[in-house]
């Protein structure tokens, strides 16, 4: 069944979001438990992760990272990942991301991960890498659609409330698949076969476009029960 917690985006440092770093750690039910942070799509430099590693350190996780452009073994790929309980993908190229885990195979330790049930999440590039496909600027800031993890089986974009993002809208008209779209401060949450948002401090929309209504926007609308 799994858990997937996808943040379009947000602040840690100002406690934006740290009303959905709670639900994801409740979402695992331990006290302490492992926290694994992949900053792939960052090409593995953590400089500016420092207040998503803090926030989940206070939060009393074990806060370990996997850096994939090392080419570790896929044996301890798959030990690092299978031990964690918690699975939280930074934000970044989401190309080079995808790119990368396929390359080292850790796209087969992370589906064997969420079907036992190991709480997957993330923001921007990490919020995408569970979808099926994500739009994102990593072609030299151009947009581009990515084949991603495919764990849903929906097309997504983050960050949804500004910038060029907004253009995802009429992009994904014609796609394959239906879609969710998340802004700043708002999360995409699915939990056992049932999907719903939860909002951070400050709000945030997730928004949802039906492939049977010609990918129309609609607002997609509902808090997780904690």
């Amino acid at each position: 069944m799994g858990k997937i917690v996808g943040i379009g985006g947000g602040h840690y440092d100002n406690g934006e979001i740290t009303n959905i770093a709670e639900y994801i750690v409740s979402l695992c039910g331990k006290k302490n438990p492992k926290f694994l942070f992949f900053p792939t799509a960052g090409f593995d430099d953590i400089e500016g992760d420092e207040p998503i590693l803090n926030t989940y350190s206070a939060l009393g996780c074990n806060v370990s990272i996997m850096y994939l452009t090392k080419n570790p073994a896929y044996e301890e790929i798959e030990k690092e990942i299978l031990s964690a309980d918690i699975i939280y993908v930074g934000g970044g190229n989401l190309k080079f991301l995808m790119d990368t885990i396929r390359s080292t195979h850790a796209d087969i330790a992370l589906k064997k991960a969420f079907e036992k049930g190991t709480v997957m999440s993330g923001y921007s590039s990490g919020m995408m890498c569970w979808f099926s496909e994500g739009y994102d600027d990593c072609d030299d800031g151009e947009f581009m659609f990515v084949d991603c993890l495919g764990f849903l089986p929906y097309s997504s974009c983050p960050h949804f409330e500004g910038g060029r993002w907004p253009e995802y809208a009429d992009a994904v008209k014609g796609r394959h698949y239906s879609a969710y779209a998340a802004e700043n401060g708002a999360a995409y949450v699915y939990v056992d076969g049932k999907s719903s948002v939860i909002c951070g401090n400050e709000g945030g929309q997730v928004y949802f476009f039906n492939k049977q209504k010609n990918h129309e926007k609609e607002l997609f609308g509902g808090e997780p029960q904690i």
